[in-house]
């Protein structure tokens, strides 16, 4: 399973991704990756039931923030499963619950940097919906 294969069950009519980024590639979705729901670490499937669909950047900025917060990673695979299961991009509510996570999450680091000084939250993260 591929983010391509899943693209022709969960079609992004939006033109975004789960966690409400921009998919550049309306076309051939050249930008859009699989996320594991269930992490690879712990033996799960590359299989439909497992997967998110995801730009890099989001994809990226998820496994930042599994890094800082795993609580805050956990709600936000528990919605991408709930997406999963619905068979079809998330629902406006699903989007706001995942924007107010984000919010939330970004309120409490948005100006946390790495041990060179740079800041984890990057601008790209930002720029949502």
């Amino acid at each position: 399973m591929n983010a391509k294969e899943m693209i022709k069950f969960y079609y992004p009519y939006s033109g975004l991704d789960w966690l409400n980024y921009q998919i550049q590639d309306m076309e051939e979705f050249s930008d859009v990756t699989y996320h594991h729901i269930v992490p690879k670490r712990e033996h799960s499937k590359k299989d439909m039931k497992n997967g998110a669909l995801l730009v890099a950047v989001s994809h990226q900025y998820l496994h930042l923030i599994e890094q800082m917060e795993i609580e805050t990673f956990a709600d936000l695979n528990k919605i991408l499963k709930e997406i999963n299961t619905q068979r079809r991009e998330p629902y406006h509510y699903q989007r706001e619950d995942i924007e107010g996570i984000l919010q939330d999450f970004e309120d409490r680091h948005r100006w946390e940097k790495n041990k060179e000084g740079v800041l984890l939250i990057k601008k790209k993260y930002l720029k949502r919906w």
